[in-house]
């Protein structure tokens, strides 16, 4: 059995619907679309890296083995990117959690007497 949390609550994970029909504003709806956007983002730019490893083959068979020196680049451009838009996705999370007036590591911290 599950402990209850503070709120009295058991803890159990929300999903996007419930969250969004809970109209007591007890769950958080922005934590659950910021993983949807990032794995948006994650597959996105997987398919575009294999799309241009696969352009970057094309043009290896037709114009020399010299450009295959252009897939590093694009891998690279690719883990920039997704680099991008996880920093991206942690400062919303960061400036969501200051608007509701709690630190990321607020649990971590102990009262003070």
């Amino acid at each position: 059995m599950v402990p209850p949390d503070q709120h009295n609550r058991s803890r159990e994970r929300s999903s996007l619907v419930a969250a969004l029909l809970d109209l007591k504003f007890e769950r958080q709806v922005t934590p659950i679309l910021v993983r949807w956007v990032y794995l948006a983002a994650l597959v996105v730019v997987a398919f575009g890296v294999l799309f241009a490893l696969l352009w970057v083959w094309s043009f290896a068979s037709w114009m020399g083995a010299a450009v295959w020196l252009a897939a590093p680049v694009v891998v690279g451009l690719g883990l920039v990117v997704l680099l991008v838009v996880r920093i991206a996705c942690e400062r919303v999370l960061a400036s969501f959690h200051v608007t509701m007036g709690r630190t990321p590591s607020a649990d971590h911290i102990p009262p003070r007497r």
